[in-house]
């Protein structure tokens, strides 16, 4: 069984704010929890608006690369964002998910 921690969404409303308000102890706080309760991939998923998902996701994916070793499972409904955002992992992650809607298996293997 693999166990994704998906605490670091912006969809949750206390960690919105806390994606809002930049607030990366918060953020770093999560990611150390979720490892430390034995998730095997940290999710990241920003949800915000469009024209600042990508550097948000990297903002994100960097505290938690500065917090724990554990992989990244990148998260967003945009798959170019994803593509996109995997590329700022150090380590081998996942995609979380990639549905069979129109191109995004193409786009994203």
């Amino acid at each position: 069984m693999i166990i994704i921690g998906e605490k670091i969404n912006g969809a949750i409303p206390s960690t919105a704010k806390a994606i809002a308000a930049k607030d990366s102890e918060f953020i770093k706080n999560l990611a150390i929890k979720q490892a430390e309760a034995g998730a095997d991939f940290i999710d990241v998923c920003a949800s915000v608006d469009d024209a600042i998902e990508l550097e948000t996701m990297k903002w994100l994916i960097d505290i938690v690369q500065d917090a724990t070793d554990v992989p990244i499972a990148v998260d967003s409904p945009n798959v170019h964002t994803c593509v996109e955002a995997m590329k700022y992992c150090n380590k081998p992650g996942l995609f979380n998910s990639v549905s069979l809607e129109g191109d995004k298996v193409d786009i994203a293997f």
